[in-house]
């Protein structure tokens, strides 16, 4: 039924977009639930905006969001780690990033040192399906994979996995929502990267147009500013 009804909302905005896109309209599928969409959205919202285009957010589960940005369901993904091309062959990287995320491991266990994805084999770990950089960092491991970070959080407070792995942002959202204590996040992150916004193939015209203004809002601070303050406003509630 899940299932069933994510078809029906993809195929409903499938059509919509047909239409949209005359009237200088854009909708990015990603990841749903996750802080760095929220932050990754108002950066292209502004920057969209100074190339004569609106833009909406299609949130959909890890894997079926690049499925719907691959297939030209919609007209991009907001974004995704380098390299997502090589294996989506229909979309392209936006040059300058647009976010950065933090991987960090969240654990209850103040024992638990981390030191480079391999310092993790040890341990009962938690991911969520989709994520491309934790599914690529702990392959071949022990893992447990499920759909959303707050399965990973509730997992974690349990005590039937040691660790999860999930961007920062992330984590912090869910510990909020869950109201659960004694989870730390280790610092440094596992692994930091840059985030990038891919567009399909349709839209191969707009990419340096839109790389032009993103270039203009990092070199004023204009994306990092963006990101401290949403982070901030999830801190606070």
């Amino acid at each position: 039924m899940k299932k069933l009804f994510l078809n029906l909302i993809v195929g409903f905005l499938l059509c919509y977009n047909v239409i949209a896109q005359a009237e200088n309209k854009l909708i990015f599928s990603g990841i749903s639930g996750a802080v760095n969409s929220d932050i990754s959205m108002r950066v292209l919202s502004e920057a969209y905006k100074e190339i004569g285009f609106d833009v909406k957010f299609l949130p959909l589960p890890g894997e079926r969001a690049l499925r719907a940005s691959n297939s030209g369901e919609t007209d991009g993904e907001v974004f995704r780690i380098a390299n997502v091309q090589k294996r989506y062959k229909n979309l392209i990287p936006v040059p300058t990033p647009i976010n950065v995320l933090e991987g960090i491991v969240f654990t209850k266990n103040k024992n638990i040192k981390v030191n480079g994805w391999n310092s993790l084999k040890p341990y009962r770990i938690g991911i969520q399906v989709g994520i491309k950089f934790v599914e690529r960092g702990t392959k071949g491991m022990n893992r447990t994979i499920v759909d959303s970070n707050e399965q990973l959080f509730r997992m974690l407070n349990a005590g039937r996995i040691d660790i999860a792995v999930v961007a920062y942002t992330n984590g912090v959202k869910a510990i909020k929502k869950l109201g659960v204590d004694g989870i730390k996040a280790n610092k440094p992150a596992v692994q930091v990267y840059p985030l990038y916004h891919y567009l399909n193939t349709k839209h191969s015209s707009l990419v340096n147009k839109l790389d032009a203004v993103l270039k203009k809002m990092q070199s004023t601070g204009r994306i990092k500013e963006i990101r401290e303050m949403i982070i901030s406003d999830i801190s606070r509630k």
